[in-house]
């Protein structure tokens, strides 16, 4: 249960669920509808790079992190 409520804390897996949860909805909703499944794998692959993009950056830096360490850095 402790490991369930750290990973509420961390704004990686947050963004990964509500990306996942929206892709599957998505998904769900695009073959009901009798969406041609290219167009719907294009749709996902086009939204993948920005959203690993946010992921890796979280990763290799945190949004409240700065690297700046002068005098002239505003907080």
């Amino acid at each position: 249960m402790k490991n369930l409520v750290l990973l509420f804390t961390s704004k990686r897996a947050i963004v990964t669920l509500i990306v996942l949860i929206c892709w599957v909805v998505f998904g769900i909703v695009g073959i009901k509808n009798g969406t041609d499944m290219t167009d719907l794998a294009t749709y996902f692959a086009a939204l993948s790079p920005f959203v690993i993009g946010y992921i890796y950056g979280e990763t290799k830096r945190k949004s409240g992190d700065s690297k700046c360490g002068n005098a002239n850095c505003k907080k």
